[in-house]
């Protein structure tokens, strides 16, 4: 039986649109539900009781909305919140940091570096997955808070990203084969993270790998969409700065048609 409600996905700005992209790219049949908390991001920087606070918020919001599955396309609410959401009776849940960890274990040669913001990694979410899927690994993980507002500018190959690039990644060369990008902006900055690491390290797509994850759990749950003509709808809501946001989301989803960024009230 083909299921043609919406997915929907949220983060804590919109950097999460990497996921709604490559979710849209594997599966054009979909329709997709974003929802950017603009008003109260970063959470990096807020505590765990207020991120899955958020989260539940958030999830509510996109269940009113008729979702038939919720893409927790932010680290550290993947990172915070499911952990306590695990009785959640609701709409199915995603998040993007089981992706990542098992294709990282899948290639590396034991040598794993995870960059993120300073809460992913502050909860020690990846290592200790990353713990979990194998022993012996080893595992260097480094905070790089400032890749967020250079992505959210558009400066991700400029002398400016390169420079922030490599004070952040210099000492990973050559001490790590495989590098997990534990934000969602972060793929933005792909060429410049690999150049800056040099051709030895495979960089892991957390959006890439969260997008595969939705693949399995739509199969599981046997709720694909039916084909579709013409591509459905993408819808993108925010909780502030409509018109910023929609500014900064062209950049990051390409040829994705989304008409307009809509304000919405869920505090």
């Amino acid at each position: 039986m083909a299921d043609d409600r919406p997915i929907g996905i949220f983060d804590s700005g919109i950097g999460g649109l990497t996921v709604l992209r490559e979710i849209h790219l594997r599966f054009p049949d979909e329709e997709l539900l974003y929802l950017g908390d603009t008003a109260r991001v970063p959470y990096g920087s807020k505590s765990k009781d207020t991120v899955v606070r958020y989260t539940r918020n958030n999830i509510g919001f996109l269940e009113a909305e008729g979702v038939k599955l919720v893409v927790v396309a932010c680290n550290t609410a993947s990172a915070y919140a499911l952990p306590e959401m695990k009785e959640h009776k609701g709409a199915p849940v995603v998040g993007v940091i089981q992706g990542g960890v098992e294709a990282a274990v899948k290639i590396t040669r034991g040598r794993i570096g995870v960059i993120g913001t300073e809460a992913t990694i502050n909860s020690n979410a990846y290592q200790n997955a990353l713990a979990r899927f194998s022993h012996g690994i080893y595992v260097m993980a480094r905070a790089c808070p400032m890749f967020v507002p250079l992505v959210e500018e558009g400066w991700v190959d400029n002398d400016i990203a390169r420079a922030v690039a490599h004070r952040y990644l210099a000492d990973l060369r050559g001490q790590v084969d495989t590098l997990v990008l534990g934000c969602t902006h972060y793929p933005m900055l792909k060429e410049t993270i690999s150049q800056t690491l040099g051709e030895g390290t495979r960089l892991i797509d957390s959006a890439e790998e969260t997008a595969r994850m939705v693949g399995l759990e739509l199969d599981r749950l046997e709720m694909r969409a039916s084909e579709k003509k013409k591509p459905p709808r993408v819808r993108f809501y925010v909780t502030d700065s409509p018109k910023r946001s929609m500014e900064v989301a062209r950049r990051m989803l390409g040829q994705i048609d989304v008409q307009e960024a809509e304000y919405v009230d869920i505090i």
